[in-house]
């Protein structure tokens, strides 16, 4: 489903709700409307979207399934279509909820609102977990165990769905009374509606109003009327045009690279019902993903709010998957809760004097102006979702989850009419019983830039962690970065790093780069960290340990995420070149692939998963 293109849309704060309580129930002051027109919202609910969309005979069928509401409001009907989801869905299903929201209720009176409705569950708990800051744009929630998400669009509706891709199997066009709300109520939504919708997407809504008929029957849906709940006469329900596709293939999907990339994307897929192998000949974690202590960090930009997009939804991501993977596997990879940037240099003190100048609500709302620890007078950011994390545990954790990672070396990828055939070493292993539907590649650093035309604008750079013992401050077990970063481990140890070294991309005959330690670069982190007390007087501190790792990168440092254009069938995707921002944007670039292979709704706005795109320039 091609976006239409239209202005990006600012990473701006949007106006809340202001709820109200008139006879039990809630109610919009600003719409001079209720969220609920029964005095049994979830029975009217059930009727009105899940039986009108026949979702619990199709969650029984299984396969992927999209639903698209306009008009989140309480959250009631997502976490109403969750308990149908878990009480229908057989394993391997999935489930992607697209809902948008122009004035998002606050945390607290959502919470209200589900004590309200005894909808206090462990869908709600996630939900309210994972709630957006009121910021323009998408936002995705992970509800674990549940193979099911949701991607919360805040902003107005007509702008939003313009700039969405994926499809739509059915929608809830909920919202408040078209009267009252015209600008939900129109043909531009209306189109946009369709445009996402799959041939056979159903829809529900409890109005009945004569234009609302005739402007869906006008952008290709049939619709007739039900009878209404509870004392209402009549609603709508009605169907797009066209023969519903199959949604229960499985494509078969090659990762090449067992890296946090490789396997966030192998994840991705597997979690939405595809059959997935992921080939490294390192193993999991086996090259510059094998990293024991690295920093999830976003990186806001005082006016560039596509980038701000990104660094809060690959923030959300990144640690929607930590929670989620440690509830699958029991492992937690987190080392540390909270970093602390301080700006020791003249750039860094620009950087924080800048962002702190523009707002934290007009840069994503990562950072707050004060907590972490205080280390002195020079101006700081304090970001609490940052963490510091052993990054090898991580992929340890994903590849549990996964089928065995297969340690044959990919040379080479040969295009058929059938499917995409790997060609390996050693020679005897390159029979494959069946070719790939899809081949992501998610490494660069290995020769395998002979792969995709793309990969030749890849170049490597270099680093190396130690992990010391010295008379460090107690920071509440928070990093503090800086010029460079330490991660506590405990009372007096710490990772410290990292170092920064441009390299040459390796020969396609080797195996591996060169990652032998050098005792220099532990003396480099040492002097990039001289600001952190304890770590000021070499003589003080002991190197206990070291790593060093080799990653690809290109020169304006986002990653390549999409299409190559090797394929013009588009079977052969990207997932590399993160660089230092690896744990920032891999799960959320594994997370658009995923959607995208698939045709599910995405998580990112077209104009800004564009700033991720192979094919942008780079000059």
């Amino acid at each position: 489903m091609t976006p239409v293109h239209s202005p990006a849309i600012p990473c701006e704060p949007l106006t809340q709700a202001h709820l109200v309580w008139r006879d039990g129930r809630p109610y919009a002051p600003e719409y001079q409307d209720a969220y609920f027109g029964s005095d049994d919202p979830g029975a009217e609910a059930f009727e009105v979207f899940i039986q009108a969309n026949e979702l619990p005979r199709r969650f029984a069928a299984g396969g992927r399934v999209a639903i698209g509401e306009t008009g989140f409001g309480t959250g009631l009907n997502v976490l109403l279509t969750l308990q149908q989801w878990r009480q229908h869905a057989p394993p391997g299903a999935f489930l992607s909820i697209l809902s948008l929201e122009a004035h998002p209720l606050s945390l607290d009176d959502l919470r209200e609102v589900h004590r309200h409705l005894d909808l206090d569950d462990a869908d709600s708990q996630a939900l309210c977990a994972q709630y957006p800051p009121p910021i323009s744009g998408l936002h995705r929630i992970v509800f674990p165990g549940a193979r099911a998400i949701l991607t919360l669009g805040l902003g107005d509706a007509a702008p939003l769905l313009a700039q969405i891709r994926g499809g739509i199997d059915a929608w809830f066009l909920d919202g408040f009374a078209p009267r009252s709300n015209p600008g939900l109520w129109n043909t531009a939504v209306f189109r946009q509606i369709a445009r996402l919708s799959h041939p056979g997407a159903t829809f529900g809504t409890y109005t009945a109003a004569g234009q609302v008929r005739r402007d869906l029957e006008a952008v290709g849906f049939a619709v007739k009327r039900a009878p209404g709940h509870g004392q209402k006469r009549e609603r709508l329900q009605g169907c797009y045009r066209g023969t519903v596709p199959d949604a229960h293939k499985r494509p078969r999907v090659a990762v090449i690279g067992a890296g946090v990339a490789g396997l966030a994307s192998a994840f991705a897929l597997h979690n939405r019902g595809c059959e997935v192998g992921v080939f490294d000949p390192a193993g999991a974690g086996g090259g510059a993903s094998g990293n024991p202590a690295a920093v999830l960090l976003p990186n806001p930009h005082p006016k560039d709010t596509e980038l701000n997009h990104l660094a809060l939804a690959g923030m959300r991501s990144t640690r929607a998957l930590l929670g989620e993977i440690t509830v699958q596997t029991g492992i937690d990879p987190v080392l540390a809760e909270g970093v602390s940037f301080h700006g020791v240099s003249a750039h860094g003190r620009k950087r924080v004097q800048r962002l702190l100048r523009a707002g934290r609500e007009h840069t994503g709302a990562l950072f707050e102006p004060e907590g972490g620890p205080d280390s002195g007078p020079e101006p700081r950011l304090y970001y609490p979702g940052g963490c510091g994390l052993n990054l090898a545990r991580l992929c340890t954790a994903l590849a549990q989850s996964l089928p065995p990672v297969e340690t044959r070396l990919i040379t080479g990828l040969r295009l058929t009419d059938e499917g995409l055939i790997l060609e390996a070493e050693p020679a005897e292993s390159n029979a494959d019983p069946l070719p790939w539907d899809h081949v992501i590649v998610a490494t660069a650093a290995s020769g395998l830039h002979t792969l995709c035309p793309e990969l030749e604008q890849v170049s490597t750079v270099s680093g190396q962690m130690t992990r010391v013992r010295a008379p460090l401050p107690d920071w509440g077990g928070q990093v503090a970065t800086g010029q460079g970063y330490c991660i506590p481990l405990g009372p007096g140890e710490a990772w410290i790093g990292a170092t920064y070294r441009r390299t040459q991309m390796p020969d396609p005959a080797d195996a591996a780069p060169d990652t032998t330690p050098r005792a220099e670069d532990d003396q480099l982190n040492l002097e990039h960290l001289s600001w952190i007390p304890g770590l000021g007087d070499p003589a003080q501190v002991e190197t206990l340990e070291r790593w060093a790792g080799t990653r690809a990168v290109v020169r304006d440092r986002l990653p390549l995420a999409g299409a190559s254009l090797r394929d013009p069938r588009r079977r052969i995707w990207l997932n590399v070149a993160h660089g230092s921002r690896g744990l920032l944007y891999a799960p959320l670039a594994a997370e658009l692939l995923a959607d995208r292979l698939l045709g599910l709704p995405e998580p990112l706005l077209d104009s800004t998963s564009g700033r991720l795109d192979p094919q942008r320039p780079l000059s």
